[in-house]
């Protein structure tokens, strides 16, 4: 009797992990809105049964916390870590501003979406205001470490913070090129600090930002 072997299995999906739940979630809140992030349509998206997304989840509530989570840690994380423990003053300011231009770092339409889904959840809405000052108090911190006094270090905080978030919500983002906006760099850096910002590191950071070689 000759014994036949098995013909090959079909190669399979690799096992979803959370992470991808939460990837997907945040693709499709960013594209279609809150009430998109929906387990049939992640599922679906994922090509893999509802079933799966219960390895991983208790409900959508958890899932969406996890997004609140997820968001928090990137947006708010990157900002503070950018100035945690900058040299100068100079330093810290580019710093900031080059967390707002790589959009890989800061995700600006990831913001904006968790900004609209606030707007008809109230306790949301807490979260994204606690984020906000958290952001603004991680500045005013740092303005406070070279020597501006605490009021004065607090509106500068908020007036870089709030220019910042205006321009994306207005969409001068989209619609401004990287080399434009840095031609502004030294009179931003002024209105922003009240100080002039060194010629050479204002050199090497444009270099930097448009990837040309100044070695």
């Amino acid at each position: 009797m000759i014994l036949l072997a098995p013909p090959p299995k079909p190669d399979r999906q690799p096992r979803l992990t959370a992470a991808h739940w939460i990837e997907a979630a945040l693709r499709t809140l960013v594209a279609r809105g809150i009430d998109a992030v929906q387990i049939t349509v992640l599922a679906r998206t994922l090509n893999v049964t509802r079933g799966s997304f219960y390895w991983h989840f208790d409900s959508r509530d958890d899932l969406l916390s996890a997004l609140i989570n997820e968001w928090r840690a990137r947006n708010t994380g990157v900002i503070v870590d950018a100035i945690a423990d900058v040299p100068t003053l100079d330093d810290g300011i580019l710093e900031l501003f080059a967390v707002w231009v790589d959009h890989t770092r800061f995700d600006p339409d990831l913001d904006s979406a968790i900004r609209a889904w606030a707007k008809h959840d109230q306790a949301l809405s807490q979260i994204m205001t606690a984020e906000d000052d958290a952001r603004i108090s991680a500045i005013a911190a740092f303005f406070e470490r070279f020597d501006y006094a605490r009021k004065e270090a607090f509106i500068r905080a908020r007036v870089i913070y709030l220019t910042q978030t205006s321009f994306y919500a207005l969409g001068i983002d989209a619609g401004e090129s990287v080399e434009t906006r840095l031609s502004y760099l030294e009179a931003y850096f002024q209105s922003f600090t009240g100080r002039d910002i060194d010629p050479d590191i204002c050199a090497t950071y444009r270099a930097r930002v448009l990837g040309e070689d100044r070695s």
